[in-house]
């Protein structure tokens, strides 16, 4: 089929270069000339793991195109996918600017015959009936169209894997035709397949993310009632997850949720609560807890370590996660502003995440290999699940460093191995 997708980040790249691998022609539109002329070269502005060999690969097998301009991309589409960004506004709602945009722009360049239009990016339920609108308002007459919704469900740092095999395929759609459509083009996802109503598509997303951040809030207060009771989170959690209706997946105890998705969609989901009229729901108090987080264990750590005022503390990761080179909204960040509150030096490593980290963070001294951290470091603070970081040489840099405190954030290391080897070592709920 020949389709375009509206919008060129994690999801919407992702999403056009699956589709182009699966025989499908699809253009790419984004308002950013520079970025555009990039991806017709193969280039790409964030990474992740597979993803720039595979727009290579489509790039000059013909199958995928960059353009800025909507009349190109659309004229040539049956389909279209919305996939640009709705990041939070001040209240915890959603800015629904960009697609409102979007859908303005492809109703004006919409085409004779028959489109589907389908929403990937994450809004909160109406808001495609609301695109529908926008669309009907600026189309030409003889332009004929429908709306639908299909939410992704891709992980950064394994974006392209989560989309070639999904866990399940969500068409939100109201039309026998569309939902046709779109059936047809996940054919060859070869997952489980639910068609819902909009809206409850819509809400599947959100309740989706906001389920697995409960976990991980869930996981911080059994953590915090581990370090007072002397029980062990591990053991907890390894207990908990023999029960099959729990199970031992996704318990994530540390610094609370971060990225670009779950602090975003949580507070989203309290906003449109509160719009809807419901008080005082658990999306809110997710919200309240995760934001509480790191000032919380930071506290704790400083009455254990001592005061942070002139000390030069080594930090090991900044992206959100592992293996990628997205710090928005990371833990790690926030981390680093609140020890430069307290006064500390902070020194930095990541294997992937400098460049964009150096855009938000002012007087941190960038290392280029991770045990430069720890050089006359007076503790190392251990901020995401960079998975090298487990296997560094802590010989070595209990040698290099002038005090001997770690803090690891996300009880990577071996608590006995570290302590055996005279460190003073803090984790989580341990």
């Amino acid at each position: 089929m020949n389709i375009s997708v509206v919008g060129a980040g994690y999801v919407g790249l992702t999403w056009s270069a699956l589709l182009a691998d699966l025989g499908h022609k699809v253009w790419v539109v984004r308002k950013d000339k520079e970025k555009s002329d990039a991806l017709r070269k193969g280039k790409i502005h964030f990474f992740e793991p597979g993803l720039e060999e595979l727009v290579k690969k489509d790039l000059e097998e013909g199958r995928l195109f960059s353009t800025t301009d909507y009349g190109e991309a659309i004229s040539n589409s049956e389909v279209i996918f919305i996939c640009v960004g709705t990041p939070s506004l001040a209240s915890g709602a959603i800015d629904l600017s960009q697609v409102f945009i979007a859908a303005e722009e492809i109703g004006q360049t919409l085409k004779k015959g028959f489109t589907v239009v389908a929403n990937k990016s994450t809004v909160p339920p109406g808001t495609t009936i609301q695109v529908r609108k926008i669309i009907e308002k600026n189309k030409k007459n003889e332009a004929n169209f429908e709306v639908a919704f299909c939410p992704e469900f891709l992980r950064e740092g394994s974006a392209v894997e989560d989309t070639r095999l999904p866990d399940r395929v969500i068409i939100g759609s109201e039309t026998t035709k569309a939902t046709k459509i779109l059936q047809k083009i996940h054919q060859d996802f070869k997952a489980p397949l639910l068609v819902t109503k909009i809206a409850s598509a819509e809400l599947i997303k959100y309740a989706s993310n906001n389920y697995l951040a409960l976990r991980i809030v869930f996981a911080n207060q059994l953590a915090d009632l581990c370090e007072k009771s002397k029980a062990a989170i591990e053991e907890v959690i390894e207990g908990i997850g023999m029960d099959k209706r729990i199970g031992s997946h996704y318990w994530y105890p540390g610094l609370g949720y971060g990225g670009s998705c779950f602090p975003k969609d949580v507070a989203a989901l309290a906003a449109y609560s509160r719009q809807v009229g419901i008080k005082d729901s658990l999306f809110e108090k997710m919200d309240k807890l995760n934001n509480q987080r790191i000032g919380q264990i930071l506290q704790s750590v400083e009455k254990k370590f001592g005061a942070f005022s002139k000390k030069t503390i080594g930090v090991l990761g900044l992206a959100c996660k592992r293996r990628t080179d997205d710090v928005r909204k990371s833990p790690a960040i926030k981390v680093i502003e609140f020890l430069q509150g307290k006064k500390a030096k902070i020194k930095a490593y990541d294997p992937l995440a400098m460049e964009n980290a150096a855009k938000v963070l002012t007087k941190v001294e960038f290392c280029h290999e991770a045990h430069q951290v720890a050089e006359k470091a007076d503790a190392l603070f251990v901020l995401n699940d960079t998975e090298a970081f487990a296997k560094l040489d802590y010989k070595k840099i209990k040698r290099i460093m002038k005090g001997n405190f770690i803090f690891d954030s996300r009880n990577l290391l071996d608590k006995e191995e570290i302590e055996g080897l005279g460190f003073i070592y803090e984790g989580i709920g341990r």
